[in-house]
């Protein structure tokens, strides 16, 4: 008989699963934000009285044909997209019993442009098998859609940080009918999904539905100001051919709405960055910024485990201007460019820090990561570990299988969740045996984590709590092992900026 689950909004039918992981997939936790519900904030899905099928994905948020993420790690490509149906979300149960199992909630990355709950590589059922966790996973609007800030009735601003927080509410009123506890939820996510978790963290609306947050390579803080986004919103509407208001944006078709997005994209990189669409710090949901947040102690009863990967910024090595660094004085010039304190003293620390046989390239590389993401990580740690003792720091190090990418950005995703032989995965992240048992040590250290709030487990062993003198760090790598300060000479010279 197929699993029939009774939701707030209606009776719910799902499907059993391999080692009897029950799936439900597809619930409605929201209603069609379309019309007059476009840039408002959720309101409750319409109920129903049938049993819902709840055996398949529903569609993504609209979002651009021409996903650059898709040439450059596995699986990212999103075929089926509609703005009325996108709010749904997954739930992975190893049973629908009263067992109040932790609950795991995963938000996907994208640049808050594009992405989906749906791709296979976030599949929730191993998770939840070998945790005994429930895993739930939500499709959020994304782009114009999502983050524009729009004047007019019923307008709202970070509507797809709100369409979050709806989904943990669904979460927090229906998780107990799936073998979850309520009031134990872990959010997670990579790239912009850790961006959101760092933005639900500094949401006043948003920390009462979660209890515990864990941050992958989300430490870049694209926040934008009201004047920023209102620019962004103006440049949209221009590439429109309408009216920036709330009634000439509500009448455009979402295709429509997302070629716009695309082209105002490409025009606001020199100016906003290459990723305008992000969460608007507007004085309501999000009062300030991350580390505003995090410093003045409002997400203090949330612990915290956030990381980066060792090699963020070598997924883009094909991308970026410029070409390879070939002396240690264009290191300095290079350094120099993109804004770094004393680039001579960054320079020498690095080649400490990295000495023969690597090259001055691999240290531009190095410090790319660097800027972008882990000294900001490694502010957001200290600033929350000054009021929550419960924050743990990793850096991840697998490398992949291309030398040029080494541990890059998002070849990090398919291991909490043991989906390395989806979608070519294999081949990317090379080493499948050990990789598996990498994949299985994350697994067991986040689920630690998302049950006591301390991710200690083997072979980790006791994973010491961060603080800002010490900054002891789990490697994840072949080798999983605790380091105290990695490269903390080149941290404290980035910091004096």
């Amino acid at each position: 008989m197929p699993p029939l689950v009774e939701t707030t909004s209606g009776p719910v039918c799902g499907v059993d699963g391999p080692d009897g992981v029950v799936a439900h997939l597809g619930i409605p936790y929201a209603a069609p934000p379309t019309g007059e519900l476009r840039f408002a904030a959720p309101s409750p899905p319409p109920p129903w009285t049938a049993p819902l099928d709840a055996t398949r994905f529903g569609p993504g948020a609209p979002q651009s044909d021409e996903n650059p993420m898709g040439d450059l790690v596995p699986g990212m490509q999103v075929s089926d997209t509609d703005e009325g149906s996108c709010l749904t979300l997954n739930v992975w149960t190893p049973g629908l019993d009263d067992h109040a199992r932790p609950v795991m909630v995963w938000l996907h990355g994208g640049a808050f442009s594009l992405g989906s709950s749906s791709l296979p590589v976030y599949d929730g059922a191993r998770l939840a098998r070998r945790g005994d966790v429930v895993v739930v996973s939500c499709n959020y609007r994304l782009g114009a859609l999502g983050f524009l800030v729009v004047d007019g009735p019923g307008c709202t601003t970070n509507c797809g940080l709100r369409d979050q927080i709806a989904a943990l509410q669904w979460v927090h009123h229906n998780i107990a009918r799936f073998g979850g506890d309520p009031a134990n939820v872990t959010i997670f996510g990579e790239s912009a999904g850790a961006g959101s978790v760092l933005s639900l963290l500094a949401s006043p609306a948003a920390r009462p539905w979660f209890t515990r947050a864990i941050c992958q390579s989300g430490a870049t803080d694209l926040l934008l100001d009201l004047d920023r986004a209102a620019e962004v919103t103006a440049t949209v509407a221009r590439h429109a051919g309408v009216a920036s208001d709330a009634a000439s944006l509500r009448s455009l078709d979402a295709d429509t709405l997302v070629r716009a997005q695309t082209a105002a994209a490409l025009e606001l990189a020199a100016t906003v960055g290459t990723m305008p669409f992000h969460p608007v710090v507007d004085g309501d949901l999000l009062p300030l910024t991350w580390p505003d947040a995090l410093g003045a102690g409002h997400a203090a009863t949330h612990p915290l485990l956030i990381g980066t990967t060792v090699d963020e910024m070598r997924l883009f090595v094909d991308m970026l201007p410029g070409g390879p660094v070939a002396s240690d004085a264009e290191l300095v010039g290079r350094l120099g460019y993109i804004g770094a304190p004393d680039p001579a003293a960054l320079a020498g620390a690095y080649e400490r820090a990295q000495p023969s046989p690597a090259t001055a390239d691999d240290r531009w590389w190095r410090a790319l990561t660097d800027q972008s993401m882990w000294v900001p990580a490694m502010r957001l740690a200290d600033a929350h570990a000054a009021h929550q003792p419960s924050t743990f720091v990793y850096r991840f190090d697998w490398q992949a299988a291309d030398p040029r990418k080494r541990a890059c950005h998002g070849l990090d995703i398919p291991f909490p969740f043991d989906t390395l032989d989806h979608d070519g995965w294999w081949d990317f992240v090379a080493d499948p045996d050990d990789a598996r048992t990498l994949a299985h040590t994350i697994q067991d250290a986040w689920v630690a984590f998302a049950r006591t709030g301390v991710p200690s487990c083997d072979p980790v062993g006791d994973w010491p709590a961060h603080d800002a003198e010490r900054r002891p760090t789990v490697i994840l790598d072949q080798n999983v092992r605790v380091e105290h300060d990695p490269h903390g000479e080149v941290l404290r010279l980035w910091r004096t900026s």
